[in-house]
């Protein structure tokens, strides 16, 4: 094994599915895929030695490295990984979109800030698209009503 090799390890407890480390990667050798209601994370067993922008991307500091000696007293194997995410459909139309995870961390974000029905009702339930035609709608409104005299 070489001096520079390491193993990226993502701890499944802590990931909460929310893709970060995909975006982050230069050489996309983490990935993401979504089959149904299903997201699936990959990533390799090993990658760039001076590249650590996945640990940096992820909010939940879910992804490290295990360098060669520490391999070596494990016995780990060198080999990629994968977790799988069930994801939350949208409220409004069914898609399904993210994980319930994603949602938590986001809904405790924002109760941090201001105060929260307990479920229902919140645009983090709902997926992008309706997000945005949500939006529209009430813009339309706000502009209906500022036209009648």
């Amino acid at each position: 094994m070489k001096e520079s090799t390491r193993m990226l390890v993502p701890e499944e407890e802590r990931c909460i599915g929310c893709r970060a480390c995909t975006s982050a990667c230069p050489e996309k050798l983490i990935t993401f895929s979504k089959e149904g209601n299903m997201r699936r994370i990959s990533f390799p067993a090993n990658c760039s030695p001076d590249c650590e922008l996945c640990v940096l991307a992820c909010p939940e500091k879910a992804i490290s490295f295990i360098f060669p000696v520490e391999l070596e007293k494990s016995r780990v194997p060198l080999k990629s990984q994968t977790l799988d995410f069930e994801l939350v459909p949208c409220q409004k139309c069914g898609t399904a979109f993210a994980t319930r995870k994603e949602l938590e961390k986001i809904r405790t974000a924002i109760s941090e800030k201001i105060s929260l029905p307990p479920t229902g009702g919140l645009w983090v339930e709902l997926c992008p698209g309706c997000r945005q035609a949500v939006f529209r709608e009430k813009q339309a409104e706000t502009i209906i009503q500022a036209r009648k005299f």
